[in-house]
């Protein structure tokens, strides 16, 4: 399957993901999913710049989807997106996802769900991964390429018993 590697990081690429991660996975190139960094060039360019000797990609939710449908990615790719919302919207769009690493959705304003600095939800974004984990989709916590990944259930049952 090309696609190697599916991670959940709402800074998308950045320096942990440029320096530990892709070299972790060796994926050829780097697709990134978020509507936001999509519709601004400033940011696409950004991103393009920030994994030197890979190719990076960045497409909308449903552009992605689209694309998916019509041209099968034939390199090994890195897919990073921002959220739990957009990672189930690919998967109900046909994108075959079997496993997810997910890195870190930070605090913000309408995330009112939070269990920890990087483990934080919109009520829809926890609803979304609810959905995604009750789909046998396997979505494992992980910051560092490092770090043993636990599952995402296990690990909010151990911040909520830390609280």
């Amino acid at each position: 399957m090309p696609i190697k590697w599916t991670r959940i990081d709402d800074r998308l690429i950045h320096g942990q993901v440029a320096s530990s991660w892709l070299r972790h996975v060796g994926a050829e190139q780097i697709i990134c999913i978020s509507d936001r960094a999509a519709s601004n060039p400033v940011q696409e360019q950004v991103l393009k710049m920030a994994a030197p000797g890979y190719i990076v990609h960045v497409f909308g939710v449903d552009k992605f989807i689209r694309v998916y449908k019509k041209n099968p990615i034939k390199k090994t790719t890195f897919l990073i997106l921002t959220s739990t919302l957009d990672l189930l919207h690919l998967i109900e769009g046909g994108v075959d996802i079997k496993s997810v690493n997910f890195g870190g959705m930070r605090e913000r304003k309408e995330r009112t769900i939070r269990y920890n600095n990087d483990l934080c939800f919109t009520p829809e974004e926890k609803d979304a991964l609810d959905k995604l984990v009750d789909s046998g989709i396997e979505i494992n916590f992980q910051m560092a390429a490092y770090d043993a990944p636990t599952p995402i259930k296990e690990y909010i049952e151990q911040v909520q018993g830390k609280n």
